[in-house]
Order: structure tokens, then sequence, then C-alpha cells
């Protein structure tokens, strides 16, 4: 799809945006800026969600149900082991 000469290129702009970010404080405000921000947001996220789980989370109710199984496993093994 792409020529060796345009991977070069995209290769070289990539390297003088990594730079850019990684060596110039400009650079490096706007890093921290977006990093706090991302941070921010996931922070929030998890604090609704959490001590309020929804019927409809499916993921949620998966590892509800695997954690409520390893009990009852557990129990039947060390019943039957008896």
């Amino acid at each position: 799809m792409f020529g060796k000469n345009s991977m070069r290129t995209f290769a070289i702009v990539g390297a003088g945006l990594g730079s850019f970010f990684l060596f110039t404080s400009k650079g490096k405000d706007m890093f921290h800026r977006f990093k706090s921000k991302f941070n921010s947001t996931q922070q929030e996220d998890l604090l609704s969600k959490a001590g309020n789980p929804a019927p409809d989370d499916i993921g949620d109710n998966n590892m509800v149900n695997e954690g409520a199984m390893y009990s009852v496993n557990y129990y039947n093994k060390q019943r039957n082991s008896n």
C-alpha cells in the first residue's frame, strides 16, 4: 500500500514529533496537561461506578458470578474430600 519512501517519511515525521514532546518544555507541558486530563476523567468514571453496580453491566456481572462460583466450588471440594 505504501512505498518505501512514504514509510521512511512517516518514520522521520514520527521521530520529529517524538523528539518535540520529549525535549522541548512546550511539548512536555502539553504532554503533562493531556496526561492529567486523561487521569482525572479515568478516576471520575471509576468513582461513579464504585459501589453502584448496574444490572445491565455484563462485565461486572460476570466478575461477580465468577467470584461467587469460586467460593461455591471451594465449599463443594472441601465437602466431597471429607
